[in-house]
């Protein structure tokens, strides 16, 4: 058990050691009062809010909460415990080696200049979401190369980028989820007066920035996914017109072959001197008339053109 007093030891900041102090009842007491948060604490496992609003002068929040959360790897979530009470901020399983933009020491020394326990679960909380922001910046660069690899190979394996880009989109929205709730909570229990501090409004500001981006970067994502459905359809249509095509241009072929390769006693033709040349012309010729056909109402389309730059659709 580790406690740190702050603004004149007006509140303190009690970070327990989830092995060690669980099992230290009777010393918790003081804290939690009448309130069960160690049975919580041992039965939850998930995100979840809970709060205490029947008394004035017993007003907390307590609950658990999931503060990283690797996108890609279902397991390696991590979720630490809260009790707030005016007074008092109880924390345990909070790794701060975690949070790739701050410090535990970096933490207490911003939480000097909070006036009550409140205030310094709300600093906590920016610093968290802080260290959230961070990884949006590094899926903000993976996102712009994205955009680019379109344009360069546009494949199947493009798409499956776009897809797990989107799959992280919705992780980082479930992640906030809770964030949000947490935050609303605070109001909900402690009252409005909170909602004018300095504190409050930073962490408040860094919820709007995540949320703010998530919308934007699923916009951009949701834009690529339409993008490539129009390029996979026009592709598509454009190998059917192909194949198509290449089917008519061959229907003289195949329909004189079909005719000559018939065992009909009575074929005269096959006995003529230049049959066989003859027989080279009227399919060159037919095919060609039929080319000529397909070129004047226009629907040879692109398909007999070099394409010598990249190109969205190849």
């Amino acid at each position: 058990m580790e406690k740190h007093a702050f603004s004149d030891a007006v509140w303190e900041w009690v970070q327990l050691d989830w092995n060690k102090d669980m099992e230290r009842e009777n010393e918790l007491k003081p804290y939690t009062q009448n309130i069960q948060w160690l049975e919580h604490v041992q039965a939850s496992d998930t995100n979840s809010l809970q709060m205490e609003t029947t008394d004035e002068n017993s007003l907390a929040l307590w609950g658990s909460i999931i503060y990283v959360q690797e996108a890609d790897k279902e397991e390696e979530s991590h979720l630490f415990h809260f009790f707030v009470k005016e007074n008092t901020l109880l924390t345990t399983a909070l790794d701060f080696s975690l949070l790739s933009t701050t410090t535990k020491d970096e933490i207490l020394a911003k939480m000097h200049n909070a006036d009550n326990a409140v205030e310094g679960f709300m600093i906590l909380l920016g610093e968290i979401i802080s260290a959230f922001l961070h990884k949006m910046d590094q899926y903000e660069v993976r996102l712009n190369d994205l955009l680019w690899q379109v344009k360069k190979n546009n494949d199947t394996k493009l798409l499956n980028k776009i897809a797990e880009n989107r799959h992280e989109i919705l992780v980082w929205k479930n992640f906030l989820i809770p964030f949000v709730e947490v935050k609303t909570g605070v109001v909900e229990a402690f009252g409005e007066k909170y909602t004018d501090n300095i504190h409050y409004k930073r962490t408040n500001y860094r919820f709007d920035r995540c949320q703010n981006l998530v919308r934007a970067y699923e916009e951009e994502i949701r834009g690529l996914i339409d993008f490539e459905d129009v390029v996979s359809s026009f592709r598509g249509n454009e190998i059917m017109k192909t194949l198509t095509v290449i089917t008519v241009l061959f229907t003289p072929v195949m329909a004189l072959g079909a005719l000559w390769g018939m065992n009909f006693d009575n074929m005269p033709e096959l006995k003529w001197k230049f049959g066989y040349a003859g027989a080279l012309i009227l399919i060159l010729i037919s095919t060609l008339l039929v080319y000529w056909f397909l070129k004047a109402k226009g629907w040879t389309g692109d398909m007999l053109k070099s394409k010598r730059k990249q190109k969205y659709v190849d």
